[in-house]
């Protein structure tokens, strides 16, 4: 048995080790060792160098470093109609809602009712789901699709399984056990659509800027609506994982996605979609 399995079974204690992992990437280093503890790090996990905005000196944390932002004035934003993808990572599925208003996501079959809670099922008919995973290379901030507002986030307390493909099984369903935020949003048009964070093993947190509480200790099932809403435009900075995560991002139908499942996908940068 792989030894990342273990991290599946039932009865491993994954809240207390992604606590505990969580206090130890808060650990201060001092500043002399950090240029060359953190380069290492950089190296190991394979991150990219055009991600890094600052002298490494500049990184107090592990968790600095990893939820650090990009270097100003790079992936500069085009203003169309297109809309962008909202994170770093691999698209590991694709996926419709089918009429029957359910959907499948690496081989899970989910209801909307499951893992779209607080909104309004029919709203989300044929609509496309695109589910990026965050590996620990990658950049771990995530930002607008397109020019949005967010009407409503719902919390869900739950596991912190893993998140990575390789490990993911059906039993798992980690799109409605793990734990989530969810956002709903309604884009220029006014048309629905809706955001998915899901947390993972180690640490699992997630910070939002438009609404500091929002993923704030303890998790408990919550929903708060935003009146007015809040307005976000396209490519802004929106928060970040600390550590494992996936993002769902629900689409409408008159989309067409230029990504194939396997593809890297860039905040700011690579384009996921265009208007037919």
């Amino acid at each position: 048995m792989e030894v990342r399995s273990l991290f599946t079974i039932p009865a491993f204690p994954r809240v207390a080790m992604s606590r505990a992992v969580g206090a130890i990437c808060r650990w201060r280093i001092p500043k002399f060792l950090r240029r060359k503890l953190w380069g290492r790090v950089i190296r190991s996990l394979g991150i990219g160098e055009d991600t890094i905005p600052c002298d490494l000196q500049e990184f107090a944390t592990f968790l600095d470093l990893f939820t650090r932002k990009l270097p100003s004035g790079s992936r500069p934003i085009v203003e169309d109609e297109h809309w962008l993808s909202p994170a770093d990572g691999c698209l590991i599925e694709h996926a419709k809602v089918s009429p029957e208003l359910s959907l499948i996501l690496k081989g899970t079959p989910y209801s909307i009712d499951e893992i779209l809670p607080g909104g309004r099922a029919e709203d989300y008919n044929g609509y496309q789901a695109l589910q990026i995973y965050l590996a620990p290379y990658n950049y771990h901030r995530y930002h607008a699709p397109c020019d949005m507002q967010i009407v409503k986030a719902v919390t869900e307390p739950g596991d912190l399984q893993p998140v990575d493909p390789s490990l993911i099984r059906r039993s798992m369903r980690v799109m409605q056990t793990n734990r989530r935020i969810l956002l709903h949003c309604l884009d220029k048009r006014q048309q629905p659509f809706a955001l998915l964070y899901v947390g993972a093993l180690n640490v699992g947190g997630m910070k939002f800027g438009f609404d500091d509480s929002l993923g704030a200790s303890p998790w408990q099932h919550s929903v708060r609506t935003y009146d007015p809403p809040i307005s976000l435009s396209k490519g802004v900075d929106m928060g970040c994982f600390e550590m494992g995560s996936t993002i769902v991002l629900f689409a409408p139908p008159q989309l067409e996605c230029r990504a194939q499942k396997g593809d890297f996908t860039a905040a700011r940068q690579e384009i996921l979609w265009i208007n037919e």
